[in-house]
């Protein structure tokens, strides 16, 4: 029957090129069909019809918030890899209430030739989606299949400059297996080098047709020595932690793989500003990854995992190491961050045993941060800190969560109710996070009255309780994730 529709697509000069486009790409070739008389450039588009790329939209987003539109440049962003500092790109966020590993996806990139192989390659690859606009829900991918297409007799270079080139054509089209990561970016955009940022990577873009217009990319990981060496010119020299990664990031069945990244970023305090923050927010703390370029289960798309406590007065980078954490909450959101550069010094900051676990109500105050997945990246929310003495006496003290979502909270000894043995972090009367307490009886508060129920702003012992001041600058708008958080826990 497919053949039937095929021949009939070739020989039926009644059908309208639109949809003889439009079948030929839902049966993509593993034939040979005849040239149609549809002419080269039928869907070109003008530079003025080019869809805004993402990262420049005016739209501030999870998406393109760090991206350093003043120098048009992709930061190297520092997190933590196993104790060692590590840097990384950010590009395509694929997420949201239905998104999953097996639904990101992974588009189509046609490379012409001259003898059905990389050898023979002749001009720039071409793309069916671009990195904006429409096509952003439509097909766009960073992640791209390639597809070679051998080129008619005295075929010269650049002749197709979109796909309804290579489809109209009627030239061989085989599906090769191969995968790249290629995100397309701004034009003459560049990479940050991870030693330092004011300077430029050794990496150069790829050239890309999109429906006529010539669009840039950068390719790093590909899963076949062939394209890496193919690809070569795009390192111009050879500096170590440059290099394109051969990995197997996509599995058989053209679903993504993926690795986990433990996002800390949220958190802020201990930060001091350019010197020891993480990434995106230069404000926040390092995030933590497992693996690397090399190593058994890499691969550059990372999914999320929610820190969602901390232990009772942590202060930045006391954790750099996965199995350090332990309350973490699987978000449905997979990030672009290819691993950059080589890994850095071990960290001088981590704590390596004696967390504290439990409120020591002996001291004046104690450092209490926390989330949920109900609350991440979801805005700033109203929280109540809740304990309650034996004899039915309960202290409620209001706090805020910072726009990530997360609370860092210096909280009173003395805004803790006498002889209470726990606090409870209260979301819409919900139990979040519950503190075991010890030695409420040891602190004196100064004769303040205890014995009837607070919402405080000020604690009972006359001083101001504190947050954190975090200062989330790349989630600065959450109506994308917001959406997402909503979406699970409607």
């Amino acid at each position: 029957m497919v053949h039937d529709r095929i021949r009939l697509i070739a020989f039926t000069t009644i059908i309208n090129n639109m949809f003889k486009r439009f079948t030929l790409a839902l049966f993509l070739t593993a034939y040979k069909v005849k040239v149609s008389n549809a002419a080269i450039g039928d869907d070109y588009i003008t530079t003025a019809d080019l869809p805004i790329n993402i990262y420049e939209t005016l739209d501030i987003s999870p998406q393109n918030a760090d991206f350093d539109k003043e120098n048009n440049r992709f930061v190297a962003h520092p997190g933590w890899y196993n104790d060692q500092e590590i840097h990384y790109y950010k590009f395509r966020v694929n997420g949201g209430p239905t998104q999953t590993r097996e639904t990101i996806p992974i588009a189509p990139i046609y490379i012409i030739t001259t003898d059905g192989t990389l050898d023979g390659a002749v001009g720039n690859p071409i793309i069916e989606f671009y990195n904006g606009g429409g096509d952003l829900s439509s097909g766009y991918s960073d992640y791209v299949h390639l597809h070679l297409v051998t080129a008619p007799d005295g075929y010269e270079a650049n002749s197709f400059k979109s796909v309804g080139d290579v489809i109209d054509s009627g030239a061989t089209i085989t599906v090769t297996g191969i995968h790249m990561n290629l995100p397309v970016v701004p034009l003459n955009s560049t990479l940050g080098h991870p030693a330092d940022d004011s300077q430029v990577a050794p990496i150069d873009p790829i050239l890309i047709w999109y429906k006529g217009i010539e669009v840039h990319s950068y390719l790093f990981e590909v899963t076949d020595d062939l394209v890496k060496t193919h690809f070569g010119y795009t390192r111009p020299i050879e500096e170590a932690g440059f290099e394109i990664t051969v990995v197997d990031f996509v599995n058989e069945d053209d679903t993504a793989k993926d690795a986990p990244i433990w996002l800390l970023n949220g958190y802020s305090r201990g930060i001091v500003a350019g010197v020891n923050g993480g990434a995106p927010d230069p404000n926040g703390h390092k995030n933590v990854i497992g693996v690397d370029r090399g190593d058994e289960g890499y691969s550059p798309i990372w999914r999320i995992f929610w820190v969602t406590k901390l232990p009772v007065n942590y202060s930045a980078n006391e954790i750099s190491h996965p199995t350090q954490i332990s309350d973490v909450a699987p978000m449905p959101m997979w990030v672009n961050c290819p691993n950059i550069g080589l890994v850095g010094g071990t960290n001088p900051d981590k704590k390596e045993s004696g967390f504290e676990t439990t409120i020591d109500a002996s001291k004046e105050a104690n450092w209490i941060s926390g989330s949920d997945m109900m609350l991440a990246m979801g805005g700033v929310k109203t929280l109540a800190l809740v304990s309650e003495s034996p004899g039915g006496t309960k202290m409620t003290v209001q706090i805020e969560t910072n726009e990530m979502g997360t609370y860092e909270y210096e909280l009173s000894s003395c805004d803790i109710a006498p002889s209470a043995t726990v606090v409870d972090v209260e979301y819409n009367s919900m139990v979040l996070h519950s503190y075991e307490v010890e030695n409420r009886d040891d602190v004196s508060c100064g004769g303040t009255a205890l014995d009837t129920e607070m919402d405080a702003d000020v604690g009972a012992d006359g001083k101001d309780n504190e947050m954190s001041a975090a200062s989330p600058v790349w989630y600065s708008d959450f109506a994308v994730v917001a959406t997402i958080i909503v979406g699970l826990i409607m």
